[in-house]
């Protein structure tokens, strides 16, 4: 068992979390975990029973209670349990912004105090876990860590000294040893005694929203990390015949995108039947690492998932286990999940939810225009989850706060909900105060978006481009405003689709690939350019670039081949910075993109010209530097517009943890809820 500091505070909190003790930084570590992945549903009740917390019934599934717990939390249903409406979110794109969404929707027009579990933190890792909205505080958090952490170290003592003790096949069952056994059939490695960095901060947050007071939580809300099917957010059952507990369990699955490939699948198809696992009932029965996985669930539904159904128009708010489903996903997509929905016997029904959800609702204002199809699906989630409130309420099951207004909200309130709806690092922006050596005043915006697929990033360019065309439409010179690229992505992720879409766009006079501060560990090495090859390029090129220019294939991955690890050497570097870093590789695909758009077939085709000088192509410097950087050509901004005002637009995107970064570069931060861990 592992000592805490003396000083069990904040700060000692998050350096252990940042520790080996929740970190798997080695490659064996690293391997451990990955292997565990299929069985974290069993983990994570295995966890949760040594904390005293039954998610799903008020005695265990089995019939064990936690009596031998070493000061078992109290499982009466109203006291120390956890809230009676859970919305769980999965999905590529928007997952935050959707659970945003609901957030308001349920504490500014239903009036319900809400708990929110999201993923990643952009700053402070109190971010994760929010109380309306607005992330714990430093003392809770704290308090919190050390507590779960004291909790799984002395209850996992204490029942491996009774097994030890005990043949008695219940008795050995009383740590859900059914866990035990399945590591012993898969071959698994040991369970540890405190969970990974993830798996921690979930339970974290689910013992928080059980024990909050001053004011106790009325609903939690959770996003999924990554997947769904076997994240450690999905522990929760709906509510049925067999688990008629009260608790009302809502699902809903934003737009689904290629994203975490390498682990969640290399096909949109495969991708969906990951999200689609929070759809399941009877998850410890049916998801584990003997599940089959999408191979099995292929067998006996291809034929079903080439059906063509429009279920779009039906409408299911109201029915007990809807589940949502973002209605602009493919439809290969959405006969998955549908597919998924069918299997469960609970009379679950899936509908797909258009944008067209909000058109009743009046003088909505969203910061981008894809934002509308996140508000419309938590919309229908809200209104959905609402109904299900009421009826468990009239039927007195645990602790249900009045709803304001008896539930009964005007469209406007609505509207005032979605339009108020703010969510750190999505369509983010923030004005910078400077001025120049002379006192002139320039004016100088970072717009931060974290998007990081194909889609998102496109979804972004149009923002972007929306905020530059209102330059255009005022007397501010169009010509005048320099626009600024800051770039990362994660080294798992192919960046080809993304600096291309960036690229084309001839947006950017500045571009810099800049490292973030904090990156998640990873298995996976980083490619350098030697690494990208001719078939890499095919593959991701061809499809967004169209037949058109297929004879431009050669040139590009000819260029990308001769340019080696040199080519990058034409852009303005930090001093001593190895240029065999993965900012470097990033830089050189921005190069071959400059000769792959500047050859004839594309000029012919009368592209833009989105050619950046290199010596404005800046690679290695952290996110505090760039800033400064970009000050220090304030300057020359001025001088070109001769005396007037200078305006500057940078946009930061394609990693979320680049995008805290800067954030925290500008000296951004969230203040802190009220209220206090109750000790009784």
């Amino acid at each position: 068992m592992s000592t805490p500091p003396a000083a069990a505070d904040f700060d000692s909190a998050v350096a252990a979390l940042y520790s080996q003790l929740h970190q798997s930084t080695t490659p064996a570590a690293l391997n451990a975990a990955a292997a565990r992945r299929t069985n974290t549903i069993h983990d994570m009740h295995t966890y949760l029973h040594r904390l005293g917390l039954e998610l799903n019934n008020t005695a265990h599934d089995d019939g064990r209670s936690n009596h031998h717990l070493a000061n078992p939390t109290q499982q009466s249903c109203c006291n120390h349990t956890l809230p009676p409406l859970i919305i769980h979110i999965t999905g590529t794109k928007g997952k935050g912004s959707t659970l945003s969404y609901c957030e308001s929707l349920l504490r500014n027009t239903y009036g319900l105090t809400t708990g929110m579990f999201t993923s990643p933190h952009l700053v402070c890792i109190r971010e994760r876990i929010r109380i309306n909205g607005i992330p714990v505080s430093k003392k809770v958090f704290a308090e919190v860590y050390w507590t779960v952490r004291r909790m799984l170290e002395r209850n996992c003592h204490v029942m491996l000294q009774q097994q030890q003790h005990s043949n008695d096949a219940t008795a050995a069952d009383n740590d859900g040893n059914s866990s035990q056994g399945n590591d012993q059939e898969l071959l698994l490695p040991p369970l540890p005694t405190l969970p990974g960095y993830f798996r921690m901060l979930t339970l974290m947050a689910l013992y928080t929203f059980a024990h909050h007071d001053g004011p106790k939580v009325d609903a939690i809300l959770l996003e999924v990390g990554m997947g769904g099917r076997y994240d450690a957010t999905n522990v929760f059952e709906p509510h049925n015949d067999n688990n008629n507990n009260g608790r009302i369990l809502v699902r809903g699955i934003t737009l689904i995108d290629y994203d975490h490939t390498r682990v969640l699948g290399s096909t949109l198809e495969q991708i969906a039947w990951e999200k689609g696992g929070i759809f399941v009932s009877n998850k410890r029965g049916k998801i584990h690492g003997n599940d089959g996985g999408y191979d099995k669930f292929l067998i006996g539904h291809e034929e079903q998932q080439q059906e063509e159904e429009e279920y779009e128009d039906e409408e299911r708010i109201g029915y007990n286990n809807t589940l949502f489903v973002n209605g602009s996903n493919t439809p290969q997509v959405a006969n998955v999940l549908r597919t998924i929905a069918r299997e469960e016997k609970d009379s679950s029904l899936l509908q797909l939810v258009q944008d067209s959800y909000l058109d009743s609702i009046p003088e909505l204002n969203f910061h981008a225009s894809h934002q509308r199809g996140n508000a419309a699906l938590a919309l229908a989630i809200c209104q959905h989850a609402i109904l299900q409130y009421q009826m468990q309420q009239q039927q007195q099951h645990c602790y249900y706060r009045t709803l304001s207004n008896n539930g009964n909200v005007t469209k406007e309130q609505i509207s005032a909900a979605l339009n108020n709806t703010f969510w750190p690092g999505r369509c983010h922006t923030l004005t910078l105060s400077s001025s120049n050596n002379d006192n002139q005043e320039v004016s100088l915006k970072l717009r931060c978006d974290g998007a990081h697929t194909p889609i998102s990033i496109n979804a972004c360019i149009n923002w972007f481009q929306s905020i530059l065309t209102t330059y255009s439409e005022t007397t501010t010179d169009y010509e005048s405003v320099h626009k600024i690229l800051i770039f990362n992505c994660g080294h798992e992720r192919n960046p080809i689709p993304l600096l291309h879409s960036l690229h084309q766009s001839g947006l950017f006079d500045r571009v810099y690939f800049s490292r973030a501060d904090f990156e998640r560990p990873s298995a996976m090495p980083k490619q350098l350019l030697d690494e990208w090859r001719k078939e890499e390029i095919l593959t991701v090129v061809e499809p967004m670039s169209g037949e058109e220019c297929a004879v431009n294939y050669e040139v590009m991955c000819n260029t990308l081949n001769e340019l080696g690890m040199t080519t990058s050497s034409d852009a303005t570097e930090c001093d001593g910075m190895n240029k065999s870093t993965w900012q470097h590789t990033l830089a050189s695909i921005w190069k071959v993109l400059d000769l792959y758009h500047s050859s004839q077939v594309v000029e012919k085709k009368s592209h833009p010209s989105t050619n950046v000088d290199s010596k404005k192509v800046v690679v290695g410097l952290k996110v505090v530097d760039v800033i400064e950087d970009i000050k220090k050509h304030q300057q020359e901004a001025q001088r070109e517009v001769n005396g007037g005002k200078a305006s500057v637009e940078i946009l930061v995107t394609g990693s979320l943890y680049l995008v805290g970064s800067a954030l925290e570069a500008v000296g951004w931060e969230e203040g802190e809820s009220e209220g206090r861990l109750s000790t009784h």
